[in-house]
């Protein structure tokens, strides 16, 4: 089974590279847009105690906020890049400059020397003194006795273009002839935005941990006002934002009610919190480009073969920070994994949100790609449509504005399929959240469907319904799911369960050939353990990389290898033509016809 995959899907996959496109014009985007600077210099947080550097992150993030939010202003023409050591980022940014040659380097200054440039700019016009948070527990949780005034300090700097200041680093700024623009230790999030709220952007908010320095530049540069917490205001800015307003950051606590909240008012969450270096790498994406995603040509598909076929899918592909800085090549359980390519897969992205945010990950992706590997957009950010905007008078024109832009995004992209988290896969609310996206659509393949808890709960039922043209479109949810340590649930766990439970629903089906697709969990680890016993691959969590783990990519490939030969790995691409010519035949082939 495994060399039939590794050579012969290289005969079936048959693919064309499309001109590039326009990287999110500005009714498609939901980001804000930022302007293009002359030049960028570099600095990097100068290597002191933990306290301090942090300390030093957080002025850093100021200082380039306020740098970018002067080149949207039109009286400055440099920004700031920081390097923080990521591999990835510094590629990211050798691209930009090599797609924009006429952009400037123009050196690297240590922290408190880019601080005097801009001070003698006029871009930075004091401080504002906050104090650290100290208190304990694990970052992204809410801690008791947090200390958020650095986030009312993050909210004010580009109000009154100021820098953030630590009350340990107030002597060094103080010597660098800064003066002080306000005092907010023991002002609240509450006051802040109470006080301030008709001057911060209503297109962006920005819920960050006190801890973390990241995003604070993008928010000064936007003015957006920045929170933390599940009290008040974050309840009121949510009902203030603007409908189908990005949420930068990630505002902690349970998940499934952090992203139940900016979903109910109509928001667009994303997971951006340790994100680096925005306001460079998003500059211009509104006009800019980059390279088209390769499809499968369905004419190359062997119709005539009678195997019924999977497909694995990741999760996660909604998370920006993953792939702007750890995705390729910080983790080698994803894309930099040695056995890509070895079986086909469907990476879930957030491609739609890169376009506007980082399209050098798009271009890295694209052409480090092999044959068996397949994208899929992961939602067009994170939010459960079946409700979407149910806090707000008009929902569904909501949803339907997002799903135009998302689709336009993808049209862009070609990417062509995109998956869904859902609470209720099955609910009136879930059915009406798929006609009102597939109707945006036109050349939509198919809506993917999970449900928060359990990814597999839909057990493979599928649902049709129209696009814009009237062509219908599959919603097909997922039927199994690779999951550590949830052998005891119908359709889910290792490897080896798995296989085994895909053999028998073929085995079973009254109708054949039977097409599935598997949701594999990118954050469940497993141990390799030839054999039969379908525990013997699950594992303790913690640590479980040091205890030879593995995750992501490498267990798909276990899975993969158990299958018989009559059950055949194929990509998501195939198994929606498949799915689809089965339930239309007719239908199906003028459709192939018009995308052609």
């Amino acid at each position: 089974m495994k060399q039939w995959i590794a050579c012969g899907w290289v005969l079936l996959i048959s693919v064309f590279q499309p001109a590039p496109a326009v990287a999110g014009s500005s009714h498609e985007r939901w980001w804000p847009v930022q302007a293009e600077p002359k030049a960028v210099i570099r600095t990097q947080s100068d290597p002191a105690p933990f306290a301090s550097r942090a300390a030093l992150e957080m002025m850093l993030q100021s200082v380039a906020g306020l740098a970018a939010k002067a080149v949207n202003e039109g009286h400055g023409d440099e920004m700031v890049w920081v390097n923080n050591g990521n591999v990835d980022l510094e590629d990211w940014y050798a691209r930009l400059r090599a797609k924009r040659p006429a952009l400037r380097q123009t050196g690297t200054l240590s922290p408190w020397d880019l601080v005097e440039r801009f001070a003698k700019r006029g871009i930075i016009k004091g401080y504002i003194l906050y104090r650290s948070d100290k208190s304990i527990g694990e970052s992204n949780a809410y801690r008791p006795d947090m200390d958020c005034s650095v986030n009312v300090a993050t909210s004010l700097a580009g109000l009154l273009d100021g820098i953030i200041v630590d009350e340990g680093l107030e002597k060094e700024a103080k010597a660098h002839g800064l003066k002080q623009l306000l005092d907010v230790r023991g002002k609240t999030q509450t006051w802040c935005f109470e006080t301030y709220e008709a001057q911060f952007s209503r297109r962006m908010l920005c819920t960050q941990d006190p801890r973390k320095p990241h995003v604070r530049d993008l928010a000064i540069a936007q003015k957006a006002f920045t929170v933390y917490g599940k009290d008040e205001p974050i309840t009121t800015a949510m009902a203030w934002l603007e409908p189908l307003s990005p949420i930068l950051g990630w505002n902690g606590g349970d998940e499934f009610a952090t992203t139940m909240l900016s979903t109910s008012y109509g928001h667009i969450q994303t997971a951006t919190d340790w994100c680096m270096n925005l306001p460079v790498l998003m500059a211009g994406t509104e006009s800019g480009s980059f390279p088209r995603v390769q499809s499968l040509d369905p004419a190359t598909i062997r119709w005539d073969d009678p195997r019924s076929a999977v497909s694995f899918i990741g999760t996660d592909g909604d998370n920006v920070q993953w792939f702007q800085g750890n995705f390729f090549r910080g983790d080698k359980s994803y894309w930099g994994n040695p056995d890509r390519g070895k079986v086909p897969y469907g990476w879930s992205t957030c491609f739609a949100q890169l376009a506007q945010l980082c399209p050098q990950a798009i271009d890295y992706a694209l052409v480090t790609r092999s044959t068996n590997d397949w994208f899929i957009e992961w939602g067009g950010g994170y939010y459960f449509p079946d409700h979407f905007g149910n806090k707000r008078t008009n929902r569904w024109e909501l949803l339907a504005v997002q799903a135009r832009r998302t689709w336009g995004l993808m049209k862009q992209a070609n990417t062509r399929i995109i998956g869904f988290n859902f609470e209720d896969y099955n609910s009136p609310e879930a059915h009406q959240a798929y006609r009102i996206f597939a109707s945006q659509t036109d050349g939509l393949l198919a809506i993917l469907v999970f449900q928060y808890s359990r990814y597999e709960a839909g057990a493979g039922e599928t649902f049709w319904v129209k696009d814009r043209n009237g062509v219908e479109v599959p919603v097909i949810t997922a039927r199994y799911s690779l999951w550590e340590h949830q052998n005891a649930r119908e359709h889910s766990g290792t490897p080896t369960k798995v296989a085994r439970e895909i053999r028998q629903t073929v085995e079973k089906a009254r109708k054949v050939p039977r097409y599935d697709w598997i949701i594999a969990h990118a954050w469940s680890y497993f141990k390799h353990a030839p054999g039969s016993d379908e525990n013997a691959e699950d594992m303790e969590q913690e640590n479980a990389a040091a205890k030879g783990g593995s995750r992501g990519y490498r267990p798909v490939t276990w899975c993969a290898e158990r299958l018989p030969s009559s059950i055949r790995v194929i990509s998501p691409e195939e198994l929606m033509w498949r799915i689809r010519m089965n339930h239309n035949p007719s239908e199906t082939k003028e459709f192939m016809r018009h995308l052609r």
